[in-house]
């Protein structure tokens, strides 16, 4: 089973996308990993795309795994690893065929990937997620709400679910899945998440709205 949208590949393979990390990810490393041993924390940046935050990860001394469904993505991502001296695991993987062991990582990070799916798609998502954390790790994922330039716009193919967005940030971006943040809560509160918490960020781009919803949720 694969949920790799193929308009991803095109995107990675012709633009230039994410070289920095995101400040709400460093933000929340930091808050939550800084004073560990670096070096023993496993962490993976799920759908990485080509590495910004994987980067990141890695010059700040974790251990650091990292996967996307785009080959050339992947590649940009190895190539500045190989300039840079940095180490990493990278792998090229569907997000519903993933090979890691479960109870293995410390924290896995969503920047905006898991939202890009159909529903069923990001239920099996999240639900692999909590199989590959340790008890007590941490998700911190990152999403698009129904506020969001681009919500209502295109073409719906099942609730709040658009493809070819005319639109905003997310215009030619393949699936879009909006969320709210009681939909999302209850959704990870089901799959067994404790301690969840949400932040909301609000701002525009070039007069377009973007509303994120950021999410903490724990193992037990």
């Amino acid at each position: 089973m694969k949920a790799f949208d193929t308009a991803w590949e095109a995107i990675h393979a012709t633009e230039e996308w994410g070289k920095y990390p995101s400040e709400p990810i460093i933000r929340f490393i930091a808050r939550n990993y800084y004073k560990r041993d670096r070096k023993e924390v496993k962490i993976l940046d799920y759908c990485c795309g080509a590495g910004s935050n994987t980067w990141f990860l890695a010059r700040e001394g974790f251990d650091t795994y990292a996967f996307d469904g785009s080959e050339s993505a992947i590649k940009k991502a190895k190539k500045r690893f190989a300039e840079e001296n940095l180490q990493a695991d990278l792998r090229v993987r569907d997000a519903l065929e993933l090979d890691y062991d479960n109870d293995f990582f410390d924290c896995v990070i969503d920047n905006v990937s898991i939202y890009s799916n159909m529903l069923d798609h990001i239920v099996m998502m999240y639900e692999k997620i909590y199989q590959m954390l340790k008890s007590g790790g941490k998700l911190f994922s990152i999403s698009f709400s129904k506020n969001t330039t681009g919500y209502g716009l295109g073409k719906e193919i099942e609730k709040d679910t658009f493809v070819d967005i005319t639109c905003g940030t997310l215009r030619g971006r393949g699936i879009t899945h909006f969320f709210d943040a009681e939909e999302l809560t209850a959704l990870l509160n089901k799959i067994g998440f404790k301690n969840i918490h949400v932040d909301l960020l609000h701002y525009t781009d070039q007069g377009n709205i973007v509303e994120n919803i950021m999410l903490q949720a724990e193992k037990d």
